[in-house]
């Protein structure tokens, strides 16, 4: 083990799913460096307990110290990665972007849809204000953004700043899963080309032992596990995509489900969050109740990402990067899920062959939705935010529209103190 000492910040460090970073990276092959993690919230209520436990999971870990503050500057101070995890009003505002769209006739959700463009809202002038932050204290430190609506708030900061960021999302890897599980077997036996942007990615090639079979996995897409989309019509894709495209092939179904249910799952988080808070101030080690909050994303993407990083260790992930020409038929400041190359502690995007025209137009509509939302929120104008809502695919016209900025815009806009 090196003397050296790495410095990762965890922004939004107060979640209750963030101790579970620590069972991720004691999973993880032994480092040579020796890692200072930081926890930052904006007040001790949630911290507090959220650090007491971080730290007695950490003990006897000698390559291993975790501390927290509620001072954002002596947080970033020296860091040299940042993880963004930040939620702008909390789970409550998540219930809010979760619901309130049903009323209009669309289907709730936190990052697509009414509801994702209501969560940038909100989202996008904090996080920015953040990355300002980081600019004047930490500015060669590589920022992990995992905060969602992931490449908007991606976009929104490589538009605003000149800080090195690279978005992380779990769904990939999932979707590995499901490929492989299409197919029968292990999810490290095979590589996938992969083709988008966060919730709105598509896996267009897999390969097994040197061999194509993607027509096989498509071909045997009942076997994975919870298929709740159109299997002719994934065919007829000629690729598998993300689970959240069904909100767009299949609203009317979801808005049905939703209308009957009685919680959402944010609702559902709140009273899971309240019952670990309660726990956390009085364990001793880890929490028997950790695992309801079920954070495989640390595990799936966030350790492994970090260590491999850290380590200087090859491996290959998908990741959010600005395009810079990768994906000739994408705006070169756009932000793409692509598969990366990781060397030598650098992150190299990997160009993939071009999908099929129809993959091509769905993939430029939702960058062009994305990148005119930000716009509409960093201008704030809400006659660019009613043209953004348009080209949604879950939004029919502009009376939708206008009822969804009725709700949102007066209300959204930035708060006065930063997140928790």
């Amino acid at each position: 083990m090196t003397n050296s000492m790495v410095k990762i910040v965890i922004l939004g460090g107060s979640s209750v799913g963030t101790p579970s970073l620590i069972d991720a990276l004691r999973r993880l092959p032994l480092p040579a460096h020796k890692l200072h993690l930081v926890l930052h919230g904006r007040t001790l209520d949630k911290l507090g307990p959220v650090a007491k436990v971080a730290t007695q999971m950490a003990d006897g870990c000698d390559w291993l110290d975790v501390s927290s503050t509620t001072n954002l500057a002596e947080a970033l101070e020296d860091a040299t990665y940042i993880v963004n995890q930040v939620r702008i009003g909390g789970l409550a505002a998540r219930a809010f972007d979760e619901t309130f769209p049903i009323a209009i006739g669309i289907p709730g959700e936190e990052t697509v849809g009414p509801g994702g463009f209501a969560n940038a809202l909100r989202t996008v002038p904090e996080v920015v204000k953040l990355a300002h932050e980081i600019e004047q204290h930490a500015p060669d430190a590589l920022l992990l953004s995992f905060t969602n609506p992931a490449s908007v708030i991606q976009y929104a900061v490589s538009k605003t700043t000149r800080l090195r960021a690279i978005g992380l999302c779990d769904g990939p890897v999932m979707m590995t899963g499901q490929a492989a599980a299409a197919l029968g077997v292990d999810p490290a036996e095979i590589s996938v080309d992969y083709v988008g942007m966060h919730h709105f990615g598509f896996i267009t090639r897999v390969v097994h032992n040197g061999k194509d079979v993607t027509a096989d996995m498509l071909a045997s897409l009942e076997r994975i596990p919870g298929f709740d989309m159109d299997i002719d019509f994934v065919r007829g894709l000629g690729a598998l995509p993300t689970p959240y495209f069904k909100y767009f092939i299949h609203t009317d179904r979801i808005l049905e489900k939703q209308r009957s249910q009685k919680q959402s799952r944010a609702q559902q988080l709140q009273a899971i969050e309240a019952e670990l808070i309660s726990e956390y101030a009085n364990a001793d080690g880890r929490p028997h109740g950790l695992a309801k909050r079920g954070a495989k994303w640390y595990d799936a993407i966030i350790a492994p990402v970090l260590m491999n990083l850290i380590e200087q260790r090859e491996s290959t992930f998908i990741l959010n990067v600005q395009n810079n020409g990768l994906v000739p038929w994408l705006p070169s400041d756009a932000i793409v899920e692509t598969p990366c190359l990781l060397q030598m502690g650098q992150v190299r995007p990997i160009a993939i062959a071009a999908p099929s025209s129809e993959l091509k137009a769905r993939i430029q509509l939702n960058c062009a939705y994305e990148q005119l939302m930000v716009d509409a929120i960093l201008e704030q104008s809400e006659a660019k935010a009613l043209r953004a809502l348009t080209m949604s695919p879950l939004v029919q016209n502009t009376t939708q529209a206008r009822a969804v900025l009725k709700q949102i815009w007066p209300n959204a806009m930035p708060t006065t103190h930063l997140p928790s």
